[in-house]
C-alpha cells in the first residue's frame, strides 16, 4: 500500500507540473473553473461591507495614551496613532528590547528567527511596512520537507504529503487526473463554503456571523473538513496551521481555522511553485524584530524599555488612570487618559482591575507552549530535501515536547534546496564553516522543563537527522496562542470582546483577542481604528 501511495504521489506531481506548464491549470483552480471565479469575487469585494459596531476611544488627539507592551501589536498601534496625529503616546515594555514574540538572534552573522518567522499572501500590511521602513528584503521560503515516519523517515514535499492523505482516504483513486481533479474540487468547495458563511470582509476577523452559521461551526476544524467531505485538505492545513503552533485541527475551533486559512491563502499554498514565484511563503532578510525596531526608531516612538507595569489604577474622580511601573530599581507613576493593553489578557487581570464582563471573558482563555531552540550540529547523514522540515509523525503523535519543525536559517535565506542541500554541498554560513546552525521547534501543552526539552532534542538529532555535536546557543519558551474553546468561539466570544472595546477607557489588542500571528494583531489594530472616530 505504501508503495502504491508513493507511486501515485510521484505520478500526480509529474502530471500536475505538466498541466501547469501546458494548460495553465493549478491545484485548486484553473482559469475556467468555479474556484477561480469564487476567488476573484472574494478578492474584488474584500472589505466591501462591515457590520462591526462603532467603538469609543481617546477623546482627543492630545489625550495621554499608555500602551502596555512593545511587541508587534503595541508598536504597530503606536505608529498608527502617531501617524493619525495623536501627540502623546507612551509604550511600556517589561523587557529590554522591542519586538515581543518577534525575536531575531544573530549567530555567525546570520539572523535566526526565534519567534515570528513567516509571511504569506494575506500579510499585505506587513509587506507594506517592510517597504515603508526599508526593513530588508522579502525572500521566498523553501517549501518544507515533510517527514511521515519516524522509524524509516520518508521526506516528501508538502504536496506529496497531501497526496498521501488522499490515497489513504480514497484508495480507489489511482488515476492521476482524477486525483488532481479531486483536490481541485475540495479546494473549490472550501472557498465556496467560506464565501457563503462569511461573505467578503477586510482583515482577518470577519463581522459576527449569524447565529445559524455559528451553530454550524460549533465543531473542531477537522470535524468541519470531514462534515463537508474535504478532509483531503488536511495535509495542507496541518502544514499551514498546526506546524506553526496554531493548534491541532482535531482540537481547535473551526472558526479559528477559517480565520487563518482564507481562500487566498489556501489557493496560494496549493499552487505549485514557478521560476517566477518560488514560494508564496516569505521570510525577511533582516528578521521581524528589525522591522518593529525600525518602526520605533524611524517614527521616534516613546518606548520605555525595562519598565514593567505593576498596576493600572482607575482614578475615582475622573476618567483617567494612574499607571505604576518599575524602572531603574524603583517604582514610578504617571497619569494617563486612555489605556491600550496588548499582553495576554488573562494575566493582565493581575495588573488592571478589569470590569466584571471583561474579566469573565478573558478568564476563559488557555494557552500551550512552543519552544524554539537555536543550536549548532554537524550536517548529519539524514538531511531532507530543503532547509525546512516538518516532522508530522511527531505532530500527529502529540508527544509532549517532541520536535515538530527544523529550520536551517542560512540555507533558507540563500534558498539552497534539493540535492544541493541534501548533499551538504555548501557551508552553512558566511564564515565558510560546515556547521549547521538551526532553529528547532518543540510543542507542549504543559510548561516544559529545559532538561526535558534538551533530552528530546538530543534524541531527535541523533536518531532522526543522524547528526551529532549538539551545542545549544539560545532558547525561548513561548506562552503561545491564548485561545478559546470550540464552544466559546461558536458563542461568538471574539465579537463579544470587540463589543466592549473602548468601554471604561481601555482598548484590548494582541493575540488573546485575535490570533497568534503578526498579521492577525496588525489587522485587528486596523479594525479598531476603522471603527473608531475621534471627534477632536
Amino acid at each position: 500500500m505504501r508503495a502504491v501511495m508513493a507511486t501515485l504521489s510521484t505520478a500526480v506531481i509529474c502530471v500536475l507540473t505538466v498541466c501547469c506548464i501546458h494548460t495553465g491549470m493549478v491545484i485548486g483552480f484553473s482559469s475556467v473553473d468555479e474556484t477561480r471565479s469564487l476567488l476573484e469575487q472574494y478578492n474584488a469585494h474584500e472589505g466591501s461591507h462591515s457590520s462591526f459596531p462603532k467603538i469609543k476611544g481617546p477623546k482627543s488627539k492630545h489625550d495621554k495614551i499608555a500602551i502596555i507592551g512593545a511587541g508587534p501589536a503595541g508598536i504597530h498601534m503606536a505608529y498608527k496613532l502617531k501617524a493619525a496625529g495623536y501627540t502623546n503616546v507612551t509604550i511600556f515594555e517589561m523587557k529590554s528590547f522591542i519586538g515581543g514574540k518577534s525575536v531575531t538572534r544573530y549567530h555567525r552573522r546570520v539572523p535566526h528567527e526565534m519567534g515570528t518567522v513567516y509571511a504569506q499572501p494575506d500579510y499585505t500590511e506587513i509587506y507594506r511596512l517592510v517597504k515603508e521602513f526599508d526593513a530588508g528584503r522579502i525572500l521566498p521560503m523553501p517549501s518544507p520537507t515533510v517527514w511521515i515516519n519516524k522509524e524509516h523517515p520518508t521526506p516528501l514535499s508538502n504536496l506529496q504529503s497531501n497526496l498521501q492523505i488522499l490515497a489513504s482516504l480514497r484508495p480507489d483513486i489511482t488515476n492521476v487526473t482524477v486525483a488532481a481533479v479531486y483536490i481541485q474540487q475540495a479546494i473549490g468547495k472550501y472557498v465556496g463554503l467560506h464565501s457563503q458563511m462569511f461573505g467578503s470582509y477586510e482583515g482577518e476577523l470577519m463581522p459576527r456571523p449569524s447565529s445559524v452559521v455559528l451553530s454550524q461551526l460549533n465543531m473542531t476544524f477537522l470535524e468541519f473538513l470531514k462534515f463537508h467531505d474535504i478532509e483531503v485538505l488536511k495535509g495542507l492545513i496541518v502544514s499551514a496551521m498546526t506546524a506553526q503552533g496554531y493548534g491541532h485541527i482535531d482540537e481547535i475551533s473551526a472558526l479559528y481555522g477559517m480565520m487563518w486559512v482564507t481562500p487566498r491563502f489556501l489557493t496560494a499554498v496549493a499552487t505549485p511553485p514557478s521560476p517566477e514565484v518560488k514560494s508564496v511563503v516569505k521570510i525577511l532578510s533582516k528578521g521581524f524584530q528589525f522591522l518593529w525596531s525600525e518602526i520605533a526608531r524611524q517614527f521616534n516612538l516613546n518606548v520605555k524599555l525595562s519598565s514593567p507595569v505593576r498596576q493600572v489604577m482607575r482614578l475615582k474622580h475622573s476618567d483617567g488612570f494612574y499607571v505604576k511601573y518599575w524602572k531603574c530599581g524603583r517604582l514610578h507613576g504617571a497619569m494617563f487618559d486612555f489605556i491600550i493593553t496588548s499582553p495576554t489578557m488573562k494575566f493582565m487581570s493581575n495588573v488592571i482591575n478589569f470590569d466584571p464582563k471583561a474579566q469573565e471573558l478573558f478568564s476563559r482563555t488557555f494557552n500551550y507552549y512552543y519552544t524554539t531552540t537555536l543550536a549548532d550540529t554537524d550536517y548529519g547523514a539524514n538531511r531532507g530535501l530543503s532547509p525546512q522540515d516538518y516532522f508530522t509523525f511527531n505532530i500527529n503523535s502529540k508527544e509532549e515536547s517532541s520536535v515538530w519543525v527544523h529550520r536551517d536559517s542560512y540555507s533558507s535565506l540563500k534558498y539552497i534546496t534539493d540535492a544541493n542541500y541534501t548533499s551538504g554541498m555548501y557551508p552553512d554560513g558566511p564564515d565558510g564553516l560546515y556547521t549547521q546552525s538551526s532553529v528547532y521547534y518543540q510543542f507542549s501543552k504543559e510548561r516544559p522543563s529545559r532538561q526535558t526539552l534538551t533530552r528530546k532534542l538530543k534524541d531527535h538529532i541523533l536518531n532522526v537527522e543522524k547528526a551529532t555535536n549538539l551545542k545549544i546557543k539560545d532558547r525561548m519558551i513561548w506562552n503561545y496562542f491564548p485561545r478559546y474553546s470550540v464552544s466559546d468561539m461558536a458563542m461568538g466570544i471574539l465579537w463579544d470582546i470587540f463589543d466592549i472595546q473602548g468601554e471604561h477607557g481601555i482598548w484590548y489588542i494582541g493575540s488573546s483577542v485575535s490570533f497568534e500571528s503578526v498579521k492577525s494583531v496588525v489587522d485587528y489594530n486596523n479594525l479598531l481604528l476603522r471603527q473608531f472616530v475621534c471627534n477632536n
